[in-house]
């Protein structure tokens, strides 16, 4: 699908409610279809190199769909496999540099904030108020750069999935663009939407927390008893049990977020180039 918005339509920038919402109605109207394509990208990944690359471009043919629902230009799910297949590597290619340059991101990050922790520790230094004051003053700056930087690349495969001639570079740098003057915003929108699916998280990650407890209590009131094999059985079951539920909850919660991404890529384009896009007035 080329990118072919209505000149007549009206200009509706989203407000950060509009965009969850939007979103969560996506996710509903199409929950079935993009389950499936996301088991699809799990069973992938577990194939190393070509399957990455086809699960992160079915997460892309995810978020695709969505905006072609969007603007009222629905595709089927064929078309759209047939156009991202071959671009595949484009999609793997994206995701690493990304990937390198949130870690490199997070290495200068961690060693200026590492600096001058060291230096408000210096002996010479005799506030202990001061030293604590720059203490949060580092941690909270690390963060907050970490949150402006990622939110700049938060949106690489959608251009590159819906624009069509983007290559890895151009897709960052296209994501770098449409979210200029947009970071607060956007990590609102993500604030809102994480909301919704960290209760889902929590839920899956309780067999964890119980298991750790209960191992770590048997360990420090009777180290013996680790060699009972119902208690090793037990905490593995509990183990296998917090890995299915969090592969459950990933495989519920990552449609949703493909949504989001979407929404908030048409919302952009909306703000930044005036495009005459609008949702339907129907319900999505």
């Amino acid at each position: 699908m080329s990118f072919s918005p209505n000149p007549s339509s009206s200009l509706q920038p989203l407000s950060i409610g509009n965009v969850v919402s939007a979103g969560i109605r996506l996710y509903r109207s199409h929950f079935k279809q993009y389950l499936c394509l996301t088991l699809q990208s799990f069973l992938w990944f577990l194939i190393p190199i070509y399957g990455w690359a086809k699960a992160f471009t079915i997460n892309a043919m995810i978020s695709r769909l969505a905006f072609a629902e969007l603007i009222n230009q629905p595709e089927s799910e064929k078309d759209c496999r047939s156009e991202l297949n071959s671009r595949i590597w484009n999609f793997l290619v994206t995701q690493i540099l990304v990937g390198l340059m949130i870690f490199g991101v997070n290495l200068l990050i961690s060693i200026l904030r590492n600096i001058i922790i060291g230096v408000a520790n210096q002996p010479s230094i005799r506030n202990p108020i001061v030293s604590f004051l720059v203490v949060i003053v580092a941690q909270l700056g690390g963060y907050i750069a970490y949150l402006w930087f990622y939110a700049r690349v938060f949106l690489p495969e959608l251009p590159m999935a819906v624009e069509n001639t983007l290559d890895a570079g151009q897709a960052i740098a296209r994501s770098w663009e449409l979210t200029k003057g947009n970071v607060w915003r956007l990590q609102a929108i993500i604030f809102v939407a994480s909301l919704i699916t960290i209760p889902l998280v929590v839920i899956a990650g309780i067999p964890f927390i119980i298991a750790m407890i209960s191992i770590s209590t048997i360990i420090v009131t009777n180290p013996d008893a680790m060699t009972n094999p119902a208690i090793l059985n037990s905490f593995f079951l509990s183990i296998i049990i917090g890995i299915v539920l969090m592969l459950l909850v990933n495989a519920i919660i990552n449609p949703f977020w493909q949504a989001i991404k979407a929404v908030i890529y048409y919302d952009l384009r909306a703000r930044r180039e005036g495009l005459g896009l609008q949702l339907r007035d129907r319900k999505i």
